[in-house]
């Protein structure tokens, strides 16, 4: 496996990842049947499976830098959140922010904050806490979010449904930036700026959207949730129980997984593991998953 891919270009965009945490989850959960693990098993075993049965799923934000404007796309989970129907995510304590500031780019930087979704691993640096209180990570940003998204979430609407995992996520990651005038509700389809615009991408949750990055003739796609894993551009079929909408994640999935092949588009899933991003290539023998910073056939 390639190392992990931390800062790198596509056109004249100009991306760095930060890393949040790792966590070994097992990949039995893809419910993948038994042909399928095995007629892919060339390129699963040991990058994308290991021996134990588990795969590495990684939290992870990205900085965009272009059109004279810094983006970040999905800040993770946070800091001190209490989230114990998720422990992964449960009372976190990680240098994040550090990392981001050795990036070169500090949060009062940032101009555009964009959340594919608002589970907690999307949103939960949107704020931090100081002084008691929850207040803006980045506080000269303008925060995008999906407007089906945004009433998927707010407790406040009548036959609001909750969901254990995400509880309290809207009172501590998007209630703040809200009240602070910092968020743009968007259509699902929106022009954030000449290079970047979200897409809808419903599905894992009601109101997810996806991120296309467009510069200099080169195409790279921020997929959030869309895919964990790549057996899931393999084999969209694969469903996981992680959806709202199973049905609509299928439709997004083989939407995207058209436009990747017939553009030459980068994949930028939120959870990939190192090198944590690639492309989806068509061969003689059907499809396969090439990472960027190596080839695996």
């Amino acid at each position: 496996m390639s190392e992990p891919c931390n800062r790198f270009a596509v056109g004249e965009a100009e991306i760095h990842r930060i890393e949040e945490l790792t966590a070994r989850l097992p990949f039995a959960s893809f419910n993948a049947p038994q042909q399928v693990i095995d007629s892919n098993a060339h390129w699963l075993s040991p990058y994308w499976v290991d021996a134990a049965g588990t795969w590495e799923m990684v939290v992870q934000s990205w900085i965009v830098i272009v059109d004279d404007r810094v983006a970040v796309i999905d800040p993770c989970v946070g800091n001190g959140r209490s989230l114990p129907h998720f422990r992964v995510f449960h009372m976190l304590d990680t240098p994040f922010i550090e990392r981001f500031v050795a990036s070169g780019i500090r949060p009062q930087d940032v101009d555009v904050v964009v959340c594919t979704h608002l589970h907690s691993d999307h949103c939960g640096w949107n704020t931090h806490l100081r002084d008691g209180r929850y207040v803006p990570t980045f506080p000269k940003a303008r925060y995008y979010m999906a407007q089906r998204e945004f009433d998927r979430w707010d407790p406040r609407r009548p036959g609001h449904l909750s969901v254990a995992a995400n509880e309290g996520i809207f009172e501590n990651s998007v209630l703040p930036v809200l009240e602070a005038g910092l968020v743009e509700l968007i259509p699902d389809n929106f022009a954030i700026s000449p290079s970047l615009e979200t897409q809808s991408a419903r599905g894992h949750t009601l109101g997810h959207v996806a991120l296309r990055l467009q510069s200099a003739g080169r195409e790279a796609w921020f997929t959030g949730d869309t895919f964990h894993h790549p057996i899931e551009l393999i084999h969209p079929e694969l469903d996981a129980h992680t959806c709202e909408d199973f049905a609509q994640t299928l439709a997004t999935r083989r939407r995207l997984i058209e436009r990747f092949v017939a553009r030459g588009a980068l994949i930028i899933p939120a959870h990939f593991a190192a090198p944590h991003m690639g492309y989806l290539k068509e061969g003689d023998q059907g499809r396969r998953f090439e990472p960027l910073a190596g080839k695996m056939t």
